[in-house]
């Protein structure tokens, strides 16, 4: 029987967790118009707010902001930005990060 490499790679890969940070990302900015330079994002609980640039797409530009690092209930807002000028904020955005609880209530059914 012969070994075909290209599958046993395939095999062990498909084997391995994944790993993927949750993002906020936001719908694109039409290519027509005017373009953000950047987005400044402020979270609940933190003074200073967080700067990140926009991530390109054949779209337009797009907030993607990657909140793999912010753990328990947050309320964000974000403002788009360009040399002249700052956009109006968000409407506020809640979620929960983090761990989850442990299962319960484990046990065995029929179906």
């Amino acid at each position: 029987m012969k070994k075909i490499p290209a599958l046993q790679f395939l095999l062990a890969l498909a084997s391995a967790p994944i790993y993927a940070a949750p993002f906020v990302v936001s719908d694109p900015y039409p290519t027509s118009g005017p373009q953000p330079t950047e987005f400044v994002i402020s979270v609940s609980g933190t003074q200073t707010p967080i700067v990140i640039p926009p991530t390109a797409t054949p779209q337009g530009a797009i907030l993607k902001w990657d909140v793999a690092t912010v753990n328990g209930s947050k309320t964000i807002t974000a403002k788009a930005r360009n040399p002249w000028g700052e956009s109006a904020a968000t409407p506020p955005f809640t979620f929960t990060a983090g761990t989850p609880a442990t299962p319960s209530g484990i046990g065995l059914s029929a179906q």
